[in-house]
């Protein structure tokens, strides 16, 4: 007999028309409350096709991530890309990017089988 509770949250951000820096802070920020409250997530995220990004939510990203790289690691529990296309598809399933995120990484072109992944990756976490 006993008890075992196993709790993760799903985080879905889609990203359309102008996509504000201060959104991209809001986002990040949102991610680091998950990370300082030690929740264990998965993040999905797509882009919809005709999207745009502020001129520096690259930096912006790439400092984020640069300063909560290891507590990112430890609480990310699978990332999803949903591509809009085959091409966004290839584009963003590459090694490099499987190596840089480190954490379980799927790229799909289909929303329900970003979720059926996420399905996947609880039970096998609930197996271990």
């Amino acid at each position: 007999m006993g008890l075992t509770i196993k709790q993760a949250a799903v985080v879905r951000a889609v990203f359309h028309d102008a996509v504000s820096a201060d959104e991209i802070r809001y986002w990040l920020q949102r991610v680091e409350a998950l990370i300082v409250a030690a929740t264990p997530f998965y993040f999905i995220a797509s882009t919809v096709p005709g999207a745009s990004f502020s001129d520096d939510y690259r930096a912006i990203q790439a400092v984020w991530y640069k300063q909560h790289k290891p507590a990112f690691r430890v609480y990310c529990k699978g990332l999803v890309r949903i591509a809009s296309c085959a091409a966004e598809q290839q584009r963003l399933d590459t090694p490099a990017l499987h190596a840089a995120w480190g954490v379980p990484y799927y790229v799909t072109t289909d929303d329900a089988d970003g979720m059926r992944w996420v399905g996947q990756q609880l039970e096998q976490a609930d197996a271990h």
